[in-house]
């Protein structure tokens, strides 16, 4: 039996050893390790922030870095909260599971495309597919937030076709 689960590390525990899809599972594993990258990165972002004041006010810089750590980590982490709440109440199967992992790896590839659209540096890149990596570059930055409000959506529209399919 599967202890019951509290706060995140264990909603991600409970989630990971419940299931059956390897597709969710993998999205447990890789959301984790996405998540603790953004946290250390902000948590970065804020202290050179705090260092280096640029005088704006106080502590307006951390609040912006707090509502961009909510808007991306929130998203990261809605499949793993959704399929354990239907784990919870035996509403959940494999095939859904499967598919909201994938729109989570969805939303992870977006959200790195999008960071790339909104980046205004110009970018060398040397792999084989470097006319698609040129071509995203070359995008205005306004559809970079546009990639990730898109994915973002697509988990929603996800989580509701499969609540039907139960």
């Amino acid at each position: 039996m599967v202890e019951k689960k509290s706060g995140l590390i264990g909603t991600y525990k409970y989630s990971a050893k419940k299931s059956r899809s390897l597709v969710f599972k993998s999205y447990v594993v890789i959301s984790s390790m996405v998540g603790i990258f953004v946290i250390f990165l902000i948590t970065l972002a804020g202290i050179t922030w705090t260092a280096n004041p640029v005088g704006t006010g106080p502590f307006r810089e951390q609040i912006l870095l707090g509502a961009i750590l909510l808007g991306i980590m929130i998203p990261l982490v809605a499949p793993v909260f959704i399929v354990s709440r239907r784990q919870q109440k035996d509403r959940s199967t494999v095939r859904n599971e499967d598919f909201i992992g994938g729109s989570g790896y969805g939303y992870i590839v977006s959200l790195f495309i999008g960071l790339g659209i909104i980046d205004p540096n110009d970018h060398k890149l040397n792999w084989p597919l470097e006319s698609v990596g040129l071509w995203i570059d070359s995008l205005p930055g306004s559809y970079g937030v546009v990639v990730v409000v898109l994915s973002i959506g697509m988990i929603v529209a996800i989580e509701r076709k499969t609540r039907k399919l139960n």
